[in-house]
């Protein structure tokens, strides 16, 4: 047979010269049984799957004791972009325990026999909603049950309230669970009245904002900026001071698609205080533009740009800078030349010829004297006027150079979208793809549509690419899903 062939088991041309000593392969079945099952045991242990739950999570960050922990690890966050931020996430806990911590120590319950409000409100709960016998089966479960719903709804309150310190107009849904007319007297009377009082005078508490949070929000909410810019202009003393309040403020938006705005509606501010500053502004403006997925190319009012423009030859020259912005991007370049732009020029002296012949007409003495006038650096020369705007002139900004690349459609061809449908996704695109109702119907009033018939006709032509809705409701906003968006882009 094969097997018994010795040359399988050894060959003599080989020779082991390593001098180590066999060393023996042992498979796992070769282990006894208790030893595996103790091994893989040890592997379940090692992941906790109640360490995701937010009492253990932040146990130890926010030195919670057992209670904060058992009571945390019983709720449950409706998940949304907002408090998926862990910076806010951690706010709307410690605003939650602080007003549960509120109720139990202020709001005492008409029955002495509970401890908590809290406690009286699930038993009340109870016997109205399903009328169990206290202390069985039923009764038990569906009092912890009834605790988990009434905290959880706290908790709702705790995060709108933070979204509110946050600039965040949108809130979540917070109705409560019950519709039991005495259930919703009581329950209004007791806790929500109370909590409406407490979370207002403890925003205080709240913790601004970090840096990198800011974004994060910024990027969510794309007029979340205008608060800031309130306050910045309402503390206005000097542009200086008010161009680098504007630039941080542009800073934490890097994400957000509307930055371009904050840099227009600065430069519109700060034009009755300071030109230049305006100017260098509305370059920010117009860089920021540029690298905006819709070139918008907005125009100053009127009544701003004869503030900042007294003569055409000011028109003219901030127009070449404008033209050249566009055509190296170079910013620094630009700004340079818009804070020479108000600096004195030299005056153009057109001389007349007409003039000159009459006064060489003159006797030789008259025009020995005029020579000498004439020689003189302040001579009666005729100096020709620099024109100016008639009163009801409109300066309007000419840029000469051709952006056609910048027109070019960014979405696919085959949708066959009219112009006014690609401004309506580009508006969408600015807002973070959710828009108020109310907003949207403005904006389209504008255009001289109706609301429903414009968002049926996108729709209509995004069905066949889509095989679904792409503008939906959702409470009082319109919706985009983001990856349906992005399936309407040319990447070409």
């Amino acid at each position: 047979m094969l097997n018994d062939n010795p040359s399988i088991h050894s060959n003599d041309f080989i020779i082991d010269v390593s001098g180590n000593t066999d060393i023996p392969i042992h498979f796992d079945n070769d282990r006894p049984v208790s030893d595996r099952i103790a091994a893989d045991t040890h592997q379940n242990i090692s992941y906790d799957p109640g360490s995701l739950k937010p009492g253990k999570k932040y146990a130890r960050k926010l030195s919670l004791n057992e209670p904060q922990i058992l009571m945390l690890d019983n709720i449950s966050f409706s998940d949304n972009v907002f408090n998926e931020i862990e910076y806010c996430r951690i706010q709307i806990i410690k605003q939650f325990l602080r007003a549960v911590e509120f109720l139990e120590k202020n709001c005492i319950p008409v029955n002495k026999s509970y401890s908590t409000v809290i406690d009286e409100l699930s038993e009340i709960i109870i016997c109205l909603q399903y009328n169990y016998r206290k202390d069985s089966l039923n009764y038990n479960y569906t009092y912890q049950s009834i605790q988990t719903e009434i905290f959880n709804h706290i908790l709702k309150l705790c995060e709108n309230n933070v979204r509110e310190v946050y600039g965040i107009k949108r809130k979540i849904g917070a109705d409560f669970n019950y519709n039991h007319p005495d259930i919703l007297h009581q329950y209004n009377r007791k806790i929500v009245s109370k909590l409406d009082v407490f979370l207002t005078e403890n925003q205080y508490q709240i913790l601004d904002a970090d840096y990198k949070t800011n974004i994060i929000l910024n990027e969510n909410n794309t007029n979340r900026w205008k608060i800031k810019f309130d306050l910045i202009k309402e503390d206005y003393s000097n542009p200086l001071a008010f161009e680098r309040e504007i630039f941080r403020l542009a800073e934490v938006n890097s994400k957000n698609p509307s930055v371009d705005a904050i840099f227009f509606e600065a430069s519109k501010f700060v034009a009755e205080h300071d030109k230049t500053c305006a100017l260098r502004l509305y370059i920010h403006y117009l860089d920021k533009d540029l690298n905006s997925p819709k070139f918008d190319h907005r125009q100053l009012g009127k009544t701003i740009q004869k503030t900042l423009f007294s003569t055409k030859e000011q028109v003219s020259d901030f127009e070449r800078i404008l033209s050249e912005l566009i055509a190296d991007r170079n910013i620094e370049a630009a700004i340079e030349k818009v804070n020479q732009l108000y600096l004195p020029k030299r005056k153009r002296i057109t001389i007349d010829p007409e003039a000159i012949k009459n006064i060489q007409a003159l006797d030789s003495e008259t025009a020995d004297i005029l020579g000498q006038i004439l020689n003189e650096e302040e001579a009666g020369i005729l100096v020709k006027p620099e024109e100016s705007f008639e009163e009801q002139e409109e300066i309007d900004l000419i840029i000469t150079q051709q952006i056609s690349e910048l027109q070019a459609s960014k979405y696919l061809d085959d949708l066959n979208l009219t112009i006014i449908q690609k401004e309506i996704l580009d508006v969408f695109e600015k807002q973070s793809f959710n828009i108020l109702q109310s907003d949207f119907e403005i904006f389209i009033k504008t255009k001289g549509l109706f609301m429903g018939s414009a968002i049926d006709s996108i729709n209509e032509c995004c069905f066949e690419c889509l095989d679904d809705v792409l503008i939906e409701e959702e409470d009082e906003y319109f919706i985009i899903n983001t990856q349906y968006y992005k399936k309407l882009l040319n990447n070409d």
